[in-house]
């Protein structure tokens, strides 16, 4: 996966090196105006009205009232008209109004004024950089780095402007320029690494902002940066030391929490995740957020009971969360909690009677309670609803398939095949309801295409093995298609199950005792497995294993008459050969 950072992202952080002198516009704090112009501190103009405008234009600012601060402001102009500072003060409220043209003279006055003067300089260039004269913006910066080469500020506001063009190079050249005034300036380096990062040179990324924390171990920013380069290449080890050594040297910075959590929940080391996440549910207990990570942390896990009280605490801090609504659901159907799964997902359909997803998991949760009819009839609403998604098709079929309903289910899942000719799990259930059917040579043609469509996918090689091993026929190919299942999931004991059986019907009993034995300890206890391995038992010989076999199989299952049968003929055949013994020994 190739990682990239976005270049809004990038201007955010360059933007950190910000400008000492002189706010743009667009950072201006409503709450702080602007620095007190000249006309509020000259000793040498003193003039009483342009002190009271001035005043009162910083009363309207404050308020937030800019039309009315600029009409004063203008007004304190005409008693001292050569103030720089009131020009630039003026450039930018109206910046803050929405009038470039007015604020870029404004400010183009305050430079004529005093052409020495960063702080007007570095206004005029914000205002035009805001109007995408970057020539002309780059040219006042160069003016204020020329006069002033010591002004770490002015050379970051010149990166920012050319990485807001995508001229990384140039910006680099600058920063690079910077390093020369100051080797060890850590924001310089971070910068740097940061284009390093979006020019995707790794290695320069990682070097320069490990050199960014050295030189100063509370720059959240480099140290983020720094385990996202190393997400980016494939080291997540690396960037977990990154992110624990973040937090040891700046243990209040839950982001840095936030991200170890999310770095070991990708890569499924949930307890791990768990203890920072619950690190961060002490330093932030009302964020749903975090909640929300608690409780899929649990849910991974299967502490239900942890996970619920996590989601429920979301709905309780967001009692319009759908989203933790689905969830907390979901959690309760895997919990086993039916009816309070079915409130949660009714509450969503009242809240959002269109919801796809809610209808969907109160279909799945008929289906398991055994009520097909009302999981049909709910699938076919969500199927309705966007009749578009294949795999609701999948899902409706699934439905139908299991109200044994077969021909109803054949034409859904055939349906959602027209829609996504490729969707293999459309086509295996396909094959499963074409065997049921007992249309053979059309469920084995269903679960070739799948295995054309996935290679690797070892049910559907198994599904056709277990057909033709069931059948009786070409078995050779079917201990092949077996094999083939087992090389993708060694320890299947359904696979290991269908190759005992297909070399008993084979004729090799001894083997397919060997691998049946395997499957019983592979699988859970299934009535299927027990039945076959009776079998093998009584072919090589072991008629009281065989009845213990089939005694297993009955308590797992005692509808088979099949095998109630073969229990019985086995114990009538112990009894004689008892009887037989007994009369011998007389």
């Amino acid at each position: 996966m190739t990682y990239r950072v976005p270049t809004a992202l990038l201007f955010f952080l360059v933007s950190f090196a910000g400008c000492a002198t002189a706010p743009s516009p667009a950072a201006s704090n409503e709450e702080s105006p602007g620095p007190v112009p000249a006309a509020a501190r000259r000793i040498d103009d003193p003039t009483a009205d342009a002190w009271a405008h001035f005043l009162m234009a910083q009363t309207h600012a404050q308020a937030g009232r800019f039309r009315e601060a600029v009409s004063e402001l203008r007004e304190s102009l005409r008693s001292d008209a050569r103030s720089p500072s009131l020009w630039m003060q003026l450039a930018q409220w109206l910046a803050r109004l929405d009038d470039p043209d007015e604020a870029l003279t404004a400010a183009r006055k305050a430079v004529d004024l005093a052409p020495d003067l960063p702080a007007a300089r570095l206004v005029l260039a914000e205002l035009l950089r805001s109007q995408k004269k970057f020539v002309e913006a780059e040219a006042e910066l160069e003016q204020v780095i020329q006069s002033n080469p010591l002004s770490a500020d002015t050379y970051l506001m010149l990166a920012r402007f050319q990485v807001e063009q995508k001229a990384y190079d140039r910006a680099r050249t600058v920063l690079q320029r910077l390093l020369t005034q100051y080797p060890d300036l850590p924001q310089a380096h971070f910068l740097l690494g940061r284009l390093a990062i979006e020019m995707e040179k790794w290695d320069e990324a990682i070097q320069r902002l490990q050199r960014a924390v050295q030189l100063d171990a509370d720059h959240d920013g480099a140290w983020t940066a720094l385990g996202y380069a190393y997400e980016a290449q494939h080291q997540p080890e690396k960037a977990i030391e990154v992110y624990r050594q973040a937090l040891a040297a700046n243990p209040e910075n839950i982001a840095f929490l936030e991200r170890l959590s999310d770095l070991l929940i990708r890569l499924g080391r949930f307890q791990e995740a768990q203890v920072q996440i619950e690190r961060l549910a002490e330093e932030a207990p009302r964020d749903p957020r975090v909640m929300m990570k608690l409780g899929a942390v649990y849910y991974e896990q299967k502490q239900w009971d942890k996970a619920i009280e996590a989601f429920r605490r979301v709905v309780l801090l967001e009692p319009t969360n759908v989203r933790a609504r689905y969830f907390l659901a979901t959690t309760y159907m895997d919990a086993g909690k039916e009816a309070e799964a079915r409130q949660e997902l009714e509450r969503i359909l009242r809240a959002d009677p269109k919801s796809i997803d809610a209808r969907v998991q109160l279909g799945f949760l008929h289906g398991r309670a055994k009520r097909y009819d009302q999981a049909v009839e709910i699938l076919k609403e969500a199927a309705n609803l966007d009749p578009k998604r294949p795999e609701l098709f999948l899902y409706l079929g699934t439905a139908h398939f299991r109200a044994q309903q077969y021909d109803l289910a054949a034409s859904t899942i055939e349906e959602g095949l027209t829609l996504d000719p490729k969707n293999k799990d459309l086509q295996f259930q396909l094959g499963v309801v074409f065997e049921k059917q007992a249309k053979f040579d059309d469920a084995v043609r269903a679960f070739r295409r799948v295995i054309t469509l996935d290679p690797k996918n070892a049910e559907a090689y198994n599904y056709i093995g277990y057909m033709y091993a069931e059948k009786g026929t070409n078995l050779e190919e079917a201990i092949t298609l077996i094999s083939k299942a087992i090389e993708f999931d060694p320890n299947n004991g359904y696979f290991i199950d269908s190759l005992g059986w297909a070399f008993y019907q084979q004729g090799r009993y001894a083997d397919a005792l060997r691998e049946l034995k395997r499957a019983i300890e592979k699988a859970k206890a299934d009535p299927v497995i027990f039945d076959h391995l009776g079998d093998a038992y009584l072919k090589n010989g072991f008629e009281e294993e065989a009845a213990a076999a089939w005694e297993q199989s009955l308590s797992l299952d005692p509808s088979v008459d099949a095998v109630r049968k073969k229990l019985e003929d086995s114990r009538e055949r112990l009894r004689r050969v008892k009887n037989d013994r007994s009369k011998a020994s007389q």
